[in-house]
């Protein structure tokens, strides 16, 4: 278990390679996001709430593999699906940082590159910026900058 983040490209597709991922372990990414803190990359946000199937008309059963739904379900699917999406992608339009609900659920909300970069600006400003590495006793810590900083030159990440 743990948090696999893939950065995304401008098509909406997660890039491939290695350079394009980077993963925490589940006890990990929880003293990752309070080192991001510390440095103010982060911001409080509340978690967003996902569409209820029933606005939609539509139960589990929809969804079931072998279903053979009429044209009307088929269109209420794509909805709710186009909805769901839209609150995986929600972006402010002038982040200050990354909303920690982004890095505590690996659900696949969309980490915009604004959301990043605002975060490395904050990072890239603070006294101990150089301390990253030791006050997470993790040398992975210069890496997991260096992806932030690839990820911020294209779609932003997602993590799973």
């Amino acid at each position: 278990m743990g948090y696999d983040i893939y950065i995304q490209g401008g098509d909406g597709k997660l890039l491939a390679g290695d350079e394009n991922s980077f993963r925490f372990g589940y006890f990990r990414m929880p003293q990752v996001v309070a080192l991001m803190e510390h440095f103010g990359m982060v911001v409080e946000r509340p978690l967003p709430s996902a569409p209820a199937l029933s606005a939609y008309g539509l139960t589990e059963q929809d969804f079931k593999s072998g279903a053979q739904p009429a044209q009307a379900t088929i269109n209420r699917i794509a909805e709710y699906r186009a909805a769901h999406q839209a609150v995986m992608d929600t972006a402010e339009s002038a982040p200050t940082g990354i909303p920690t609900y982004k890095l505590r659920y690996n659900d696949g909300f969309l980490t915009t590159a604004a959301e990043i970069r605002a975060a490395l600006a904050a990072y890239d400003a603070h006294p101990q910026a150089d301390l990253g590495e030791v006050l997470l006793d993790d040398s992975r810590w210069p890496r997991w900058t260096a992806f932030l900083r690839r990820a911020q030159m294209h779609c932003g990440f997602r993590i799973y």
